[in-house]
C-alpha cells in the first residue's frame, strides 16, 4: 500500500471532490506548474509549464497562469529555507492516531508562528512511542502564498513542503520498487536538497541540507576566478574537471546521507537497494555518479510523470528533458487529488 505523506494544509471552507488539480512548486529558480486530471484509474498530465520564480521578499503579487493551467483548485510546495520536516516519537494512548498540537510544537521545537501538521507512521505497541512525520512552516510564508491567488481560480487547497511533496511523486511513479525493500530518495535543487528514507513503502527517516546548485556555482566560480553564468555551463558540460571542487561542496551533505543509510540498516535490519534521486542538480552526470560512489549504492534518476499519461502535445520536448525537476509539483498535484 502506499504511504500517503500529510501535507500542511490550509483548506477552503467547502469544496466538491476534485478530479482536476493544479500542483504548484515555487522553488529558488522557478515556479514549476503541472495540471493533472483524474479518470477512473487513471491520471493524466493536462498542462504544464515553468514560470518565472517568485520572489518572496517582496510583496505577494497574483500569479498569472496560462489558460491551459486554469483549474478550480491548487495544491502548493515551496522549499522555504525556514520550513522543516522530521520524525518524531512520542507516546499515544490505545485509542489515539493523532500527536496533539501542543505537543509537535514542542517536539519540532516551534511556536504560535508556525503551521504544523503530522502523520502517523507507525503506532507504538506497549510501551513503545509512536512514529509520526511532521512537518511546520511559518504562517508569514502560509498567507504569502495564499496571497498569491487572492480570488478566483484556482482556490488554494493546500500548502505543503517541497520536501516531502517529492515523494508522493516518486510512491505514484515507482511503488512497486518501494514496497519490497528500503529506498533513499534525494530532491536536490538550487538552494538546498532533501532526502527520505522508506523502507517496505513507509517513509522512515526524512531530512533537508542547505547544500544545492547554488553553492557548486559559487564555489566553482570563486576557485575558478568565473563569473556565475560561465561557471554553470562548466559545471554542466564537464568541459574542465572539478570533481574536487565539487566533492568537496557535497561531503558534508553526503556525510549526513551516509550515516543515515547506516542508521537505518542497522535499526530497520534492510539494507539500501537503491538511490533514486530528482531535482535540478540531478541532472548533472558527475553529481549522481558522486553520491553512487560515496555512498556504494545504484543511483536511479526517475521521472515523476511515469504512470501518468501524457500527450506529446501537452509535453514539450524541452520540458520533458527536464522532468526531474517537477518531481515536488507532480506530488503536491497528486496529493491534492487524493485529498479533495
Amino acid at each position: 500500500m502506499k504511504e500517503k505523506v500529510k501535507k500542511v494544509l490550509e483548506k477552503s471552507p467547502a469544496r466538491r471532490r476534485a478530479v482536476d488539480m493544479l500542483g504548484v512548486d515555487f522553488s529558488t529558480t522557478a515556479t514549476k506548474v503541472v495540471r493533472l486530471k483524474k479518470t477512473k484509474d487513471e491520471i493524466h498530465l493536462v498542462g504544464v509549464d515553468l514560470l518565472p520564480a517568485v520572489d518572496f521578499s517582496v510583496a505577494a503579487q497574483r500569479v498569472e497562469l496560462p489558460r491551459n493551467l486554469a483549474a478550480h483548485y491548487a495544491s502548493l510546495a515551496y522549499s522555504g529555507p525556514d520550513s522543516i520536516i522530521r520524525m518524531v516519537n512520542a507516546p499515544l494512548s490505545k485509542d489515539e492516531i493523532i500527536l496533539h498540537e501542543g505537543k509537535l510544537r514542542e517536539l519540532l521545537n516551534v511556536k504560535d508562528d508556525y503551521r504544523v501538521s503530522s502523520r502517523l507512521i507507525k503506532k507504538g505497541q506497549g510501551r513503545q512511542d509512536s512514529n509520526f512525520l511532521a512537518a511546520a512552516i511559518p504562517s508569514d510564508d502560509v498567507e504569502f502564498l495564499l496571497n498569491l491567488f487572492p480570488a478566483g481560480p484556482p482556490a488554494p487547497a493546500s500548502v505543503e513542503v517541497a520536501g516531502l511533496s517529492f515523494i508522493s511523486a516518486f510512491l505514484n511513479a515507482r511503488s512497486d520498487e518501494a514496497e519490497n525493500g528500503a529506498v533513499c530518495l534525494i530532491e536536490a535543487g538550487e538552494s538546498g536538497s532533501n532526502f527520505a528514507f522508506l523502507n517496505k513503502g513507509k517513509v522512515v527517516l526524512v531530512g533537508k541540507f542547505d547544500s544545492g546548485g547554488a553553492k557548486m556555482r559559487d564555489r566553482v566560480a570563486e576557485d575558478l576566478g568565473l563569473d556565475a553564468e560561465l561557471a554553470a555551463t562548466i559545471i554542466a558540460d564537464r568541459s574542465i574537471n572539478i570533481s574536487t571542487v565539487v566533492l568537496d561542496v557535497m561531503t558534508p551533505f553526503l556525510k549526513q546521507l551516509s550515516i543515515s543509510k547506516d542508521f537505518i540498516e542497522r535499526h530497520q535490519s534492510c539494507q539500501v537497494s537503491k538511490i533514486y534521486v530528482s531535482g535540478g542538480v540531478s541532472l548533472l552526470s558527475h553529481w549522481t555518479e558522486m553520491v553512487e560512489q560515496y555512498l556504494h549504492t545504484a543511483v536511479v534518476q526517475w521521472d515523476p510523470f511515469e504512470n501518468i499519461q501524457c500527450d506529446p502535445e501537452l509535453f514539450p520536448s524541452e520540458i520533458a528533458q527536464q522532468a526531474p525537476r517537477f518531481a515536488a509539483a507532480v506530488g503536491a498535484a497528486l496529493g491534492g487529488l487524493e485529498e479533495l
